[in-house]
């Protein structure tokens, strides 16, 4: 549940980002804001759909690549943001699913008494 709030958290943070940072190109604010909203979105939503903490994961890995593909590479600091933002998302929805499968393991195999 932590890691939903950690993502929670890093959503709103990439909403903001663009004002805090100053970003002096529209690309990374608009992508920042874009992907920053639904990371949000979803870390709320996760916990009534199960699995869709995923999407936080293929969510993470483009904030690591959006930067060389959208062209803003040499923006500094968007681009340390991004992935650094990126890769935390992409551990964070990672650990909620370690967690869940190692539950559900130990159910599986558990023989009832």
């Amino acid at each position: 549940m932590w890691a939903r709030w950690c993502n929670l958290f890093l959503g709103v943070w990439l909403i903001i980002a663009p004002v805090v940072l100053d970003y002096p190109h529209p690309v990374p604010r608009m992508n920042d804001a874009i992907v920053g909203l639904l990371i949000a979105t979803v870390a709320l939503l996760s916990s009534l759909v199960m699995g869709l903490r995923f999407v936080n994961t293929l969510l993470g890995a483009w904030l690591v690549l959006s930067p060389p593909v959208l062209g803003y590479g040499d923006i500094t600091r968007a681009t340390a943001n991004d992935v650094i933002v990126g890769a935390l998302v992409v551990c964070f929805s990672l650990v909620s699913a370690e967690r869940n499968l190692l539950a559900w393991r130990a159910t599986k195999y558990t023989s009832p008494t």
